[in-house]
């Protein structure tokens, strides 16, 4: 390779740029959601730096350079992975880097729901009761890095955990149980799995009448394993008693209707968003783009390019 053309769309952390100019890459920016100019300013670019902005299958023929989209973050379901690897394009991602900090974002929405931080602060009355986190039952639904630090963090909130997986595990702090049992018990319920044709809207009407109807879900992995509508009805019906959301389907459309309940707390796609998720996520991905420069596999590649 002559040129090494990098492209980012949206941010990444200044050191990671430096480096990328160090080593001798060609670096453009665009912003997230700006599909004109990273088609006009990435044409000739090797690697894209993508962060949560849907990859268009038809952008792989008008980017006849691209070779590799590195995913600034751990979800990667905003890209076609069979079309990526027809095209011959590694897709890699920054496992475990935000992992901690979505972990503990997860536990500021179940204490701000559980507690109806926003009710009391939008009624003004300090009368709004809430709840106490101590001797409930708290549902994960996943066991990935970020499940495995929720897990870790509620152990000591004096709470009895349950875990449900795809495959069985043996949690270290939770008992492993069926996703009917997780459902039916907990009083908390959080999400930590991707989204895919079997899990989208895999929390809607069914899975809400079996919930206890004084339960929160808490979902701070994708905005599709949700049916928002089921779940405003749900909560207006008194099926359940409240969601915190900090991912949800359309967040540049749907927030509003949502945040407008007030038994829900939004908050707009932040779970990442600390100074250390960032400064790992940036070495991640320049991990990734060395490799690929070195023409050796990707580290965190998730295809495979023969």
């Amino acid at each position: 390779m002559s040129i090494k053309r990098v492209h980012i769309v949206g941010a990444l952390q200044d050191d990671a740029i430096e480096e990328f100019k160090k080593l001798g890459y060609h670096v453009s920016r665009s912003d997230n959601l700006d599909e004109k100019n990273l088609l006009q300013l990435a044409y000739d670019a090797q690697v894209i730096v993508l962060t949560d902005m849907p990859f268009k299958d038809s952008w792989f023929s008008q980017l006849p350079h691209l070779k590799m989209i590195t995913r600034r973050g751990v979800g990667y379901d905003n890209i076609s992975i069979d079309v990526a690897t027809q095209h011959g394009v590694w897709v890699t991602n920054t496992p475990g880097a935000n992992a901690v900090s979505v972990a503990e974002m997860t536990i500021i929405l179940l204490l701000n729901t559980i507690r109806h931080i926003k009710n009391t602060i939008l009624s003004g009355k300090s009368q709004v009761l809430g709840h106490n986190l101590q001797g409930k039952t708290v549902g994960i639904v996943g066991y990935g890095r970020i499940a495995k630090h929720v897990e870790s963090i509620l152990s000591g909130f004096g709470v009895n955990i349950l875990v449900y997986n795809h495959r069985e595990i043996i949690p270290k702090y939770a008992k492993f149980v069926d996703f009917q049992t997780l459902i039916t018990q907990s009083d908390i319920i959080t999400l930590h799995i991707p989204a895919t044709q079997d899990t989208e809207k895999m929390f809607n009407h069914n899975t809400f009448l079996n919930m206890k109807n004084n339960a929160i879900l808490i979902n701070t992995a994708r905005g599709a394993l949700i049916d928002e509508y089921d779940l405003v009805v749900a909560i207006q019906k008194h099926q359940i008693l409240g969601a915190g959301l900090d991912t949800i389907q359309n967040e540049s459309l749907n927030s509003d209707r949502l945040a407008k309940q007030n038994e829900i707390f939004v908050t707009p796609h932040i779970g990442a968003n600390t100074v250390e998720a960032e400064h790992l996520t940036a070495n991640a991905v320049v991990g990734n783009v060395i490799d690929f420069f070195k023409e050796q596999q990707p580290r965190n590649a998730v295809n495979h390019i023969n």
